[in-house]
């Protein structure tokens, strides 16, 4: 997306098609692809941050890791805290971020722009956090659910092929 084109609602369809979610208030998801760099180049109060956003993503997503986690595992709780944090981790959040292309999509400032925020593994990872909270905020906790449990079913996949690493 990278510009602040208003009108050009384009990307944001193509991206919604990616998510597999439709948003009933787009601003939700235009808000979650503000990076602060952008949001700061601009008037104020046009364009918000998506920080609000990845504050409330992260805990939506350690909810739905925790609850998927509880009803399909039958490890112990030490290792149950062990799955979730290398399924929430920033490798994995920027992997998911990868898989969905979301650097594309994201409104970053021209320093951030210039110097590949778009590809920047914190800057991807926390875009997936925003981008879950707007699912939720949008549509609620099925909503977030359906739209989490691919990516984690398929880490949690990925995890158990490889030896463990303690990604706390």
């Amino acid at each position: 997306m990278h510009t602040a084109d208003k009108t050009d609602t384009q990307p944001l369809q193509e991206l919604m098609g990616k998510l597999g979610y439709t948003f009933q208030n787009p601003r939700l998801l235009e808000n979650a692809l503000t990076h602060s760099s952008f949001a700061n180049e601009r008037r104020a109060g046009e364009y918000k941050s998506n920080e609000r956003l990845e504050f409330l993503g992260d805990s939506v997503l350690g909810m739905v890791t925790a609850v998927h986690l509880f009803h399909n595992e039958t490890g112990p709780e030490g290792e149950l805290t062990k799955l979730r944090a290398a399924l929430v981790c920033e490798k994995a959040l920027f992997a998911y971020a990868q898989e969905l292309e979301l650097g594309k999509y994201l409104l970053l400032g021209k320093g951030e722009a210039r110097t590949g925020g778009a590809q920047r593994p914190s800057i991807l990872a926390d875009a997936f956090e925003a981008v879950t909270a707007a699912i939720f905020l949008d549509g609620g906790m099925p909503a977030a659910r359906a739209f989490l449990l691919p990516f984690l079913k398929k880490e949690l996949a990925n995890h158990r092929r490889l030896p463990f690493k303690d990604y706390k």
